[in-house]
């Protein structure tokens, strides 16, 4: 795809202003990161705030008497008992078990939520959404409209409230609340995809001059504040244990073998998926997703092998990097039981070479630990 071809946000010429290396991610133009370095962006979301332009994001309103008993056959987590000015993560999942997506619910009112999902997912998900919800709800894509950044780590709550014309500093986590931003109303997610405190804004227009305004004023109030790309994203969220579509997640993975167990409500009413979920508990996991650091420095590609002591194919890495602040090379990949316990010694090859791999606890990253 040509970048003519691509999908920009409105936050896109400031990117190229300010130097971003733009690459294609899921048919959009974005910044894989700016002159200060991937390393520099993970290292200083962690330290102080980092901020992200997130807009290629799906955003989808189910509105009506019936949007939540609609949502809540759709989704794997508990929607049913949702409290409003609440959110939850959740997935969609096929009949026989197969993720389609993971997403966020957010409960805005009685009769009104709002469906956060994946960019490159974002038509497959509206389609399965207007066809599961039918005529029980309204189901409106707010893509289009709703302009998403999100401001991550550890003073980003501060910042945001220093701008906000009410107090979101109490908003507890996954709280949904709503304010106003340099002038444009904004709907604050106190969620993220880091693995630190911070808040997802959905913005009805404004975005630059929320963009602007929260980076002049963090310059204002000493606050350690920069724009984020893709690939500190990408290390953000590896280092939590966070999964991406298409890599941890995928039609042929289900929740279990994800580790996504506690996104799976068995107990509540029947979902799409339900019966072939019960199913697999009951049988047992053959694998199971985990995480392995390598004894030396190599980076261990997506679709390298991963080989017992003997050679033998175990699986494959389906994300694997330097993760920065465990300060090791590490991958994730699914792995039989067999060879999934903590401690179990392993290789990966990487370009012909076998490197030494363990097996080690997840995750790599807990803020405040």
């Amino acid at each position: 795809m040509s970048e003519t071809d691509r999908s920009t946000t409105a936050l896109h010429q400031w990117h190229i202003d300010h130097g971003g290396r733009m690459v294609d991610f899921a048919g959009w133009d974005l910044p894989v990161f700016y002159p200060t370095g991937a390393l520099a962006e993970h290292h200083g979301t962690r330290a102080s705030v980092g901020m992200f332009d997130i807009d290629h994001m799906g955003q989808i309103a189910v509105r009506g008497a019936g949007a939540r008993a609609a949502i809540d056959r759709l989704v794997t987590s508990d929607i049913a008992s949702l409290e409003i000015g609440m959110s939850r993560y959740g997935l969609l999942c096929t009949e026989d078990g197969g993720v389609v997506d993971d997403l966020f619910v957010y409960a805005l009112a009685e009769e009104h939520f709002l469906v956060v999902v994946n960019a490159a997912n974002r038509a497959v998900d509206l389609a399965w959404i207007v066809d599961g919800v039918g005529d029980r709800a309204e189901v409106i894509d707010e893509s289009h409209r709703l302009e998403m950044i999100a401001v991550q780590g550890p003073r980003a709550v501060e910042l945001v409230n220093l701008a906000a014309s009410t107090e979101l500093a109490s908003l507890p986590r996954f709280a949904a609340g709503r304010t106003s931003l340099f002038g444009t109303d904004a709907i604050v997610g106190r969620t993220g995809y880091t693995g630190e405190d911070g808040v997802e804004l959905y913005l009805d227009g404004g975005v630059v001059d929320v963009w602007t305004g929260l980076l002049d004023l963090a310059a204002t109030e000493e606050i350690e504040a920069m724009p984020v790309g893709l690939s500190a994203r990408d290390s953000l969220r590896f280092e939590p244990g966070y999964p991406l579509y298409g890599h941890e997640l995928g039609l042929d993975i289900n929740p279990f073998e994800a580790r996504l167990s506690w996104a799976v409500h068995l107990d509540g009413d029947d979902f799409v998926g339900r019966d072939a979920l019960l199913a697999i508990k009951a049988a047992g996991l053959d694998r199971r997703l985990e995480t392995v650091v390598l004894a030396d420095k190599g980076v261990p590609r997506e679709g390298s092998a991963v080989l017992d002591l003997e050679g033998n194919e175990l699986g494959t890495v389906v994300s694997g990097m330097l993760a920065p602040t465990a300060d090791v090379f590490a991958a994730n990949v699914f792995l039989p039981r067999t060879h999934g316990d903590v401690g179990t010694d392993l290789l990966i090859d990487i370009r012909g070479r076998h490197k030494a791999a363990t097996v080690t606890k997840r995750p790599l990253y807990r803020a405040g630990k």
